[in-house]
């Protein structure tokens, strides 16, 4: 058993991890899972979205209308898939604090994860090259930064896990 961190993932062994995440983080996790859901569900061609479905051809409109209508179906589908199987796996009994998953509902809990974030940095105008490092608690978007920064923070315990031991 390897389980040397303390963080929110840790790796049990090739193919297990436990998740250690209270119950009103999960909670809250899963009522952003169902916001997300509904955005992709009615709203995918919105501004918020757009860092959802990226441009695979800048400089030429013809070719990536034509990448769109082949990929974006796939993509939202499989955006969908994570979500589903995170919100089942975040539903589920977490006794004694923590749950086991295995390295595909993780990698669906990371892809969630990381949905969830990039719509929150797009709601936050972050840009790698001018964002800054802090925003003041008057700030409105006090919240939604501290939000951002958590899911960072999952997310980079995530990798962690994944890659202990390779």
């Amino acid at each position: 058993m390897t389980r040397r961190n303390s963080g929110p993932v840790s790796r049990i062994d090739e193919q297990t991890y436990s998740l250690n995440i209270d119950a009103h983080d999960r909670e809250t996790l899963n009522s952003l899972l169902d916001q997300l859901r509904d955005v992709l569900m009615n709203d995918s061609n919105s501004d918020v979205a757009r860092r959802l479905f990226p441009a695979a051809y800048h400089q030429d409109e013809q070719h990536e209308q034509e990448y769109q209508r082949l990929m974006r179906n796939e993509l939202l589908s499989s955006r969908l898939a994570s979500l589903s199987l995170t919100s089942s796996m975040l539903e589920r009994d977490h006794s004694a604090g923590q749950a086991n998953l295995t390295s595909d509902e993780l990698d669906a809990f990371m892809r969630s994860i990381n949905s969830l974030r990039l719509i929150l940095g797009t709601l936050l105008d972050v840009d790698e090259d001018e964002f800054e490092d802090e925003i003041e608690e008057n700030d409105p978007g006090y919240g939604q930064y501290q939000l951002y920064l958590y899911l960072g923070w999952l997310l980079d315990w995530i990798v962690r896990a994944q890659t202990e031991g390779n």
